[in-house]
C-alpha cells in the first residue's frame, strides 16, 4: 500500500516538474520573440533617423549659400558707375565680402546676360555689379533685367536674401523690381536698399510754394507716371526691407545734385514711411555732381556703414 502511494506521488511530481519546464520553455521563447521585435523596431527607427540626416545634408550642401549686394548702374547703362562704387567700398573687414561678378542684361537683345568674373568659395557676401547695356531711365526694363539676373544667380546659388544699391535710374529699377517680384517665391527678398541720388518722379522739382518738408511728409504736388506706378504699388514691398535715401547737396540754392532735384529723389520717402519700413533720408555734402556721385567718399561711407555695419 505504501509503495503504491509512493509511485502515485512520484508520478505527480514528474507531471508538475515537466509542466513547469514547459511553462519556463514557453516563457523563454516569448521573451526571445519580444526581444527580437524590440530590436527590429529600434533599428528601423535608427535607420529612418539616419536617412533624414543624410537627405538634409544633401539639400543644404547642394548649392553654396551667398548673401549678395547688387550695385545697379544709372541711366548710362554701363558698368563704370557701379564698378567705381565697388572699388571704393573695398576692403570690407567686417564680413567675407569682395568684388565678384559683373552682369549686363542687354535690354536691346531680349535681356540676354553677359557674366564676367566669379564668386570665390570664401566670398559669402559678394559685391555684384549690374548694368543694362544700353542706357534707360525707365524702371520697367531695369526690373526685367534684374529678374533675369536673379534667375541666373538662383540657378547656381542658394540666396536667402539680397541687398540692392541703386544709383540714379538704378534706384527706380530696384523699386520696380521689389514691386514686380513680391508675390513670386522664386525671388529672394530684399534685405536692405540704398537709393543713391535716385530718380522717382522723372526729374520733377519743387513747385511754386511747395517745400521739401511738404514732399517728405505728403509727397510731391506734381506726379508723373513713374511716381504714380510706385504710389499705386508701394504697399506690395515688404515692410521688413530697410531703406536709406541719399541725395547730394551739390547746389543748395536750387536744391539739386545738379541733375536730380531733392524733391524728386525724396518723393517716395513718405510712401515707405507709411508702409512701415525702417527708412532714412539724408542730404550729404558734396562738390561732385550727379554724374560722379558713385565716387563721393561721404556717400560711400554712408553705404558701407548701412549695408555692412562697418565704417
Amino acid at each position: 500500500m505504501k509503495k503504491r502511494q509512493a509511485r502515485k506521488n512520484n508520478n505527480k511530481f514528474k507531471i508538475v516538474f515537466f509542466t513547469l519546464v514547459g511553462i519556463i520553455f514557453l516563457l523563454g521563447i516569448g521573451i526571445f520573440i519580444l526581444h527580437i521585435n524590440g530590436t527590429t523596431t529600434y533599428n528601423k527607427s535608427e535607420s529612418t533617423k539616419t536617412s533624414l540626416v543624410t537627405t538634409s545634408k544633401k539639400s543644404s550642401s547642394g548649392k553654396p549659400v551667398i548673401y549678395p549686394t547688387i550695385y545697379i548702374t544709372g541711366s548710362s547703362g554701363g558698368l563704370t558707375p557701379p564698378d567705381v562704387m565697388v572699388k571704393k567700398l573695398l576692403p570690407i573687414k567686417s564680413l567675407p565680402a569682395d568684388k565678384s561678378l559683373q552682369i549686363i542684361s542687354n535690354i536691346t537683345k531680349n535681356y540676354d546676360l553677359t557674366v564676367k568674373g566669379e564668386i570665390s568659395k570664401d566670398n559669402q557676401y559678394p559685391l555684384i555689379e549690374f548694368a543694362t547695356g544700353k542706357g534707360t531711365g525707365s524702371g520697367e526694363p531695369y526690373s526685367i533685367g534684374l529678374q533675369k539676373m536673379m534667375n541666373y544667380l538662383s540657378d547656381h546659388y542658394n540666396i536667402p536674401w539680397v541687398n540692392m544699391v541703386g544709383y540714379s535710374s538704378g534706384g527706380t529699377g530696384a523699386i520696380y523690381y521689389m514691386i514686380d517680384t513680391v508675390d513670386n517665391p522664386n525671388f529672394p527678398p530684399v534685405n536692405k536698399f540704398v537709393s543713391l541720388d535716385g530718380e522717382y518722379n522723372e526729374g520733377t522739382k519743387l513747385q511754386y510754394g511747395e517745400t521739401l518738408t511738404n514732399v517728405l511728409e505728403n509727397g510731391p504736388w506734381v506726379k508723373t507716371g513713374m511716381y504714380e506706378y510706385i504710389e499705386d504699388n508701394y504697399e506690395k514691398v515688404s515692410s521688413k526691407t530697410e531703406m536709406m535715401f541719399l541725395e547730394g547737396d551739390f547746389d543748395t540754392q536750387n536744391q539739386t545734385d545738379s541733375a536730380i532735384p531733392w524733391a524728386d529723389s525724396f518723393s517716395i520717402y513718405h510712401l515707405f514711411k507709411k508702409n512701415g519700413n525702417e527708412i532714412s533720408a539724408t542730404l550729404y555734402p558734396t562738390k561732385t555732381s550727379h554724374a560722379h556721385a558713385t565716387e563721393n567718399e561721404i556717400a560711400i561711407k554712408y553705404i558701407k556703414n548701412f549695408i555692412y555695419d562697418t565704417p
